[in-house]
C-alpha cells in the first residue's frame, strides 16, 4: 500500500468527516500541498518576529507580529494557525525554528564551545567511528604522507640489511 493510499483511508476513517464526501488521493496530496506551503512561509515569518522579540514581549505578541509580517510580505491573511499550531513541533520544522530561538535567546557565544567544537571537528577518529564521517584528508597531505611511507619504508629496509 502507498503512502498517500493509507493516509487516504486514514482520513476517510475519521468520525470527524463522517456524511461528507469521501476523499481520494488527489484530493489528500492537493490539500497537504497547500497546508505545506502556506505553514513553511509561515514558520518563517514566525522566526523573523521571534528574532524581533523584546523583553516583556509574551508569545501571543509574537504571534501577532508573525501574523503582520506574513500579511506584509504575502499580502494575504495566514488562515492555517491551526494547521501550524499542530505542525510546528514536527522535525521538519522543529530545526528551524530550534536553531532561530537558541541564537535569539544567547546574544553572545562562549568561546570554549567553539573552540571545543573546532578541535573536535578536526580531529581525526580514534575511537571506532565510521571514517566517513571524518573530513578527507587534503591533496597535500595525502602526498605528502605518500612520501613520508616511502621514506619510512626505505629507512625500515636500510635498518634491516644493516643488522
Amino acid at each position: 500500500m502507498t503512502f498517500w493510499k493509507m493516509i487516504v483511508s486514514y482520513y476517510n476513517a475519521s468520525p470527524k468527516v463522517v456524511g461528507l464526501a469521501k476523499r481520494e488521493k488527489s484530493h489528500c496530496k492537493q490539500r497537504w500541498g497547500k497546508i505545506n506551503e502556506g505553514v513553511c512561509k509561515f514558520v518563517g515569518s514566525y522566526d523573523a518576529a521571534t528574532k524581533q522579540r523584546t523583553s516583556g514581549q509574551s508569545e501571543d505578541d509574537v504571534l501577532k507580529a508573525a501574523h503582520e509580517i506574513f500579511l506584509n510580505n504575502y499580502k494575504v491573511k495566514f488562515s492555517l494557525e491551526h494547521a501550524w499550531r499542530e505542525l510546528r513541533n514536527d522535525q521538519k520544522w522543529c530545526g528551524t525554528y530550534g536553531s532561530s530561538q537558541q541564537s535569539s535567546d544567547s546574544k553572545r557565544k562562549k568561546v570554549g564551545e567553539e573552540q571545543s567544537f573546532q578541535s573536535s571537528a578536526s580531529m581525526p577518529s580514534f575511537n571506532g567511528e565510521d571514517e566517513a564521517t571524518a573530513k578527507p584528508i587534503g591533496v597535500k597531505a595525502s602526498k605528502a604522507k605518500a612520501k613520508r611511507s616511502v621514506g619510512e619504508e626505505g629507512k625500515n629496509l636500510q635498518d634491516f640489511q644493516q643488522i
